[in-house]
């Protein structure tokens, strides 16, 4: 107000004119009619930003438009992809030859004028804990736990059609949490890369870290009575006892069966990257979340088979071969649940821009990871003409994707949004063909197609 009366007086506004305007300011100033404060999100004051229009995945292969859903019942959220501010510690890989892998800040993410086309974009308006549970009074859900209305996850509904299906079965598919917990025990090398990852670079749109949310998933889960959980990889950020306790503790909690398939970070640190001593001591630590063997794991129902492969290295563990060759010859459609994705061409397009190493395997020469020989005989198995597999779920690349990845037999797949924002896909897997599956006209369109 001084400075206001002062520059008034500069400008030769009259004195009097002056007491006058502050008289009224001051008796003004508590009658209480103010106008409301601008809503602000977590991420500023940018909201409602308009989603753009998702394409539908390919009709013929059976797959529904994608459709977001919060779990509180409030307003959808819907993210492309967040990169974090802050640039995560590089993660090294010489023993693959691969370069340095970084996460890149979002000053340097890729633009979203090429991505219209299998995914929705960032649409940051992000509502508050509170307003969240104002909005459930009218939800039909109301009796939801409230760890579950309070943490204002994020959820994707897909449903894949597999012809013949009788029933109709529902997985919660969650990837890449990177839950950093501690319990005091670290040693300081530990605590030099937990501290920064943890408050700076894992965090939800509202600043929650991914342990403070996984406990509300495994509520979902229950609450929801899925058929499964699919955990595709990087559930912890690195194999201390710590992430270990926390994942039986809360993976316990589940009342359906659980299928995790191994990330390269959960069972890595920076200094012991993917060495035999990784493999060896905190490889087979996981062993237990992981039916015995993290290298491929059978989750199967009468009608379906659900078949989890550890290909955590960039390539695949040869002792999966053995395990998929019998999943492959039940006589049973094969849902693949995998870390890092196969390579298609848009997929490895758009990670590159995100990415400073290949993160998909396959189209060595376009930028993706060059198969070795166990890995080429385990795609020849799943993506050939004759493979009973219907879909591949992965994750790693931190990016909602979907992608043909085998045209003549039309295998789609899908990668999780990165689960440390809140974000998991519950999947329907069903013979029930929405109309767009019936029509002629959308059963002629080849998956090449999509691919354009």
């Amino acid at each position: 107000m001084i400075r206001f009366m002062r520059s008034k007086f500069r400008r030769g506004m009259p004195q009097a004119a002056v007491l006058l305007a502050v008289l009224l300011a001051v008796l003004t100033a508590g009658c209480g009619n103010n106008a409301a404060a601008p809503e602000m999100t977590d991420r500023g004051n940018k909201k409602n930003q308009s989603d753009a229009e998702v394409t539908s995945a390919p009709e013929k292969a059976g797959n529904r438009k994608p459709e977001l859903k919060d779990i509180g019942g409030e307003e959808i959220i819907s993210t492309r992809q967040e990169i974090p501010a802050e640039p995560a510690a590089k993660e090294r890989n010489e023993d693959k030859l691969l370069p340095d892998k970084e996460e890149k800040s979002a000053e340097e993410a890729p633009g979203d004028e090429e991505n219209t086309g299998n995914r929705e974009t960032a649409a940051e308006n992000v509502q508050d804990t509170d307003r969240a549970e104002a909005g459930n009074g009218s939800c039909p859900e109301g009796d939801r736990q409230d760890s579950v209305k309070s943490a204002a996850l994020q959820v994707e509904e897909q449903t894949i059609i597999v012809p013949g299906l009788v029933g109709a079965y529902r997985y919660l598919f969650l990837s890449d949490t990177h839950i950093i917990t501690l319990n005091g025990e670290e040693t300081q090398q530990q605590l030099e890369n937990a501290l920064p990852r943890r408050d700076t670079l894992f965090l939800d749109a509202q600043g929650k870290k991914p342990e403070e949310t996984f406990p509300a998933w495994m509520a979902y889960a229950n609450e929801q009575k899925v058929d499964g959980v699919l955990l595709g990889g990087d559930i912890i950020d690195f194999p201390s006892q710590s992430n270990l306790d926390f994942l039986e503790e809360n993976l316990g909690k589940l009342e359906m069966p659980v299928l995790y398939v191994p990330g390269n970070h959960d069972w890595t640190y920076p200094w012991e990257y993917m060495t035999e001593k990784g493999k060896n001591e905190y490889l087979t630590a996981l062993a237990p979340f992981m039916r015995g063997t993290p290298a491929a794991q059978v989750l199967e129902n009468e009608e379906l088979v659900i078949l989890g492969v550890d290909d955590s290295s960039n390539q695949i563990d040869p002792a999966a071969l053995e395990t998929v060759r019998n999943a492959s010859e039940k006589g049973k459609p094969v849902i693949i649940l995998q870390h890092v994705p196969f390579a298609a061409e848009k997929l490895v397009r758009e990670a590159a821009q995100v990415w400073k190493n290949p993160v998909s395997l396959g189209m060595g020469a376009a930028g993706g990871i060059y198969p070795n020989e166990a890995s080429l005989e385990y795609m020849k198995l799943v993506l050939g003409d004759t493979s009973p597999v219907k879909a591949v779920l992965a994750g790693h690349i931190h990016m909602r994707e979907t992608d043909v990845v085998a045209e003549n037999s039309g295998i789609v797949q899908y990668t999780a949004p990165p689960g440390y924002l809140g974000q998991a896909i519950l999947l329907t897997v069903t013979g029930d063909a929405p109309e767009a599956i019936r029509d002629p006209a959308a059963q002629e369109e080849t998956a090449a197609d999509y691919l354009q």
